[in-house]
């Protein structure tokens, strides 16, 4: 089944609308638990009569896997700024009701993904450009956020409580209290630590050259051609062409901040302090390799080691304490903020490359805890990442994502400049080619492998004339 496009009603299956329906909220925990999409329809219906005479059309009415990106002329996207903060707003991209720009949903299911990921679901999509970019918008409904990927949990005792130590004396049990001094040996043993988790993602791929796999090609089959050429749950080798794959992880790309633009203003930059989606690409021989650049996240641990390597420390945090906080700034421009402005949970990085000392049996305290530090409570964690800055065509795609806790939403914003110059990694959009430009979406909840995906979609640019037109 292709995507179907249910038009400005179909944004109610994933978001409660912004007039007072609120028991559309129902709707959206349907779809998370995968019910058929007969049920769908019939719970839409319902819900959407207690709104409007008006009803939806069905699916088979509207089907279509084309989303349309339409166009914004410079002032009108200056009255309406998208802000990459994963957070939509009716002014930046049009709500529910705007027939001008609709809503597009896609449906994903374990056919077309990888693994046992569940019933088919649905995403809702929009797209919109501007002279030099592009921007999307996806959203799907999540029950929980998972944002840690191999993180540490501590599940030593905690170091504050005092260590009982009983015994019989003269028929009475008598018990005495050591509190625990010093450094801890412990701290440097796998018993006091456990790692796992994973994280949330989303990876959105766009063909970049005609692309062919065993099953076939990838208009007619997309990401099959090429992310599960047999039972290993990996991108693999492509027999002819190459694919564009834009990989958001909401516990390593989402949290990082980075100016949208750094020619901009720092204190203010018109499209928001973004994280950004790693850009990688699938090659004929290769199968998956990174753009031209360095990631943002790195690994905080040596691999089979099952301990952290590093933890946070004041004293190893650029940002933090600055002797003149006025002259302080990143290599964006702004301001010192502790951990760069990432949540001290995460452990930032300004240059990776500079040899601090490891994680140590001295280390007792948690100097996350704000303000004031601690010992080390059990549950305490460590991420298993260090976050850094991205650099060169690795970092071409800007996004940020966020969970809404109330409706169980996440919202991804994404952002690219339509030419990065580099065709032979790169999808390039000419807008006004008039060029259909296939893709496909793939969601992840957390899990690595694991996954629904969506049958080829199509991006088209709704020619310029016509944005202008509209008011646009």
């Amino acid at each position: 089944m292709k995507g179907t496009g249910f038009g400005s009603h179909a944004r109610l299956i994933s978001k409660t609308n912004r007039g007072g329906c609120h028991p559309i909220r129902t709707s959206a925990r349907h779809m998370r638990a995968g019910r058929a999409l007969g049920v769908l329809v019939v719970a839409l219906t319902a819900l959407w009569a207690g709104c409007s005479d008006e009803l939806p059309p069905l699916p088979e009415e509207s089907s279509t896997n084309v989303i349309t990106a339409f166009y914004q002329s410079p002032e009108a996207f200056e009255r309406s700024l998208i802000l990459l903060d994963g957070v939509r707003i009716d002014q930046e991209w049009g709500s529910e009701f705007s027939p001008d720009r609709p809503f597009t949903q896609i449906r994903l299911s374990a056919e077309n993904g990888f693994g046992n990921p569940g019933s088919p679901m649905y995403a809702s999509m929009k797209a919109v450009y501007t002279d030099d970019h592009l921007y999307l918008l996806v959203e799907w409904t999540d029950d929980f956020p998972d944002v840690w990927k191999d993180v540490f949990i501590y599940v030593g005792p905690t170091l504050s409580e005092p260590i009982l130590s009983c015994a019989e004396v003269g028929g009475e049990t008598v018990c005495d209290s050591l509190y625990r001094r010093g450094c801890q040996d412990s701290l440097a043993t796998t018993a006091w630590w456990w790692q796992g988790l994973d994280d949330d993602k989303v990876a959105i791929t766009f063909e970049v050259a005609p692309t062919s796999g065993a099953a076939g090609t990838y208009t007619d089959v997309g990401c099959q051609v090429a992310c599960h050429p047999g039972p290993a749950p990996s991108f693999g080798p492509l027999a002819s062409g190459r694919l564009d794959l834009w990989y958001w992880l909401a516990g390593r790309t989402n949290p990082i901040r980075n100016i949208f633009n750094p020619e901009v203003p720092p204190d203010d930059p018109p499209e928001g302090s973004p994280g950004y989606l790693d850009d990688m690409y699938i090659d004929r021989q290769a199968g998956i390799l990174p753009d031209e650049g360095s990631p943002g996240y790195r690994p905080n641990f040596d691999p089979g080691s099952g301990l952290p390597r590093y933890t946070y420390r004041r004293r190893d945090d650029d940002f933090s304490d600055p002797a003149d906080p006025s002259s302080c700034r990143n290599r964006f421009g702004e301001l010192c903020r502790p951990n760069n402005g990432v949540s001290p949970d995460y452990l930032w990085r300004e240059n990776p490359r500079v040899n601090y000392a490891k994680f140590a049996t001295c280390d007792t305290l948690n100097e996350t805890i704000v303000p004031d530090p601690r010992l080390w409570a059990n549950g305490d964690m460590v991420p298993g990442y260090m976050l850094t800055y991205p650099s060169g065509s690795r970092s071409d795609v800007r996004g940020k994502g966020n969970w809404d806790g109330e409706q169980r939403i996440w919202t991804l914003e994404v952002a690219r400049v339509l030419n990065t110059g580099v065709p032979l990694q790169d999808v390039i959009f000419e807008p006004e080619s008039g060029s259909q430009y296939y893709f496909t979406l793939a969601i992840f909840d957390a899990s690595s492998s694991t996954h629904w995906g969506s049958e080829p979609q199509i991006l088209v640019f709704q020619p310029k004339t016509q944005g202008e037109e509209d008011g646009q």
